[in-house]
């Protein structure tokens, strides 16, 4: 949605699309951001990564991260649906185990196309949940990210656009200057 394009490829099926991590850059109000598709977590072992290769990926991402100029925003992207305790154990993972609470963390809500408008209502509603399950946000974004078929006429296409334009704020706001560059150096979780 950021790129405006198709570079970074997505799916619905049973199995991810994202192989590795992939580095995206992308010029947002004047100025340019260097964006890291990660491989998702909670596959089961067959798929794509697993749990583990992921977790790995993503500590070596922040490990060179953390070597060349540090992170400066952690974008947590979930869809609609239930709080689940993987959910809850990833949040743990990145944010609190890798990045010691210490780098701005923000939530992206996919799928928020079936929820009453206006979108927002997804998260007014489910907020305190997340917050009673220890997972706090510095912003939020609730979006559509399906533009729909070709059949339907793309029925979602202005709810895309508007989404667009909400994530990419999103980022332009939350994003420090400097970057953290303390990630945790412990590999008693995370083995190499």
């Amino acid at each position: 949605m950021i790129l405006g394009s198709d570079k970074a490829k997505v799916g619905d099926g049973a199995l991810g699309e994202t192989f590795k991590t992939t580095a995206y850059e992308v010029e947002l109000d004047g100025k340019t951001y260097n964006l890291h598709d990660t491989v998702g977590f909670g596959e089961h072992s067959e798929g794509t990564a697993d749990s583990i290769k992921a977790a790995r990926n993503l500590y070596r991402l922040l490990m060179d991260l953390s070597n060349s100029g540090g992170v400066n925003l952690l974008v947590f992207v979930v869809r609609t649906g239930r709080l689940t305790e993987n959910r809850v154990k990833n949040y743990r993972l990145f944010y609190e185990g890798f990045c010691q609470s210490k780098v701005p963390i923000v939530i992206v809500v996919t799928g928020c196309e079936t929820v009453e408008p206006p979108m927002k209502l997804w998260w007014t509603d489910n907020e305190q949940w997340f917050t009673q399950a220890g997972m706090l946000f510095q912003g939020h974004a609730c979006v559509c990210a399906f533009k729909g078929t070709e059949a339907s006429r793309y029925q979602n296409t202005d709810l895309v656009k508007e989404s667009v334009e909400v994530v990419k704020q999103l980022v332009v706001q939350h994003c420090t200057s400097s970057g953290w560059t303390e990630v945790w150096h412990s590999h008693s979780r995370v083995q190499n």
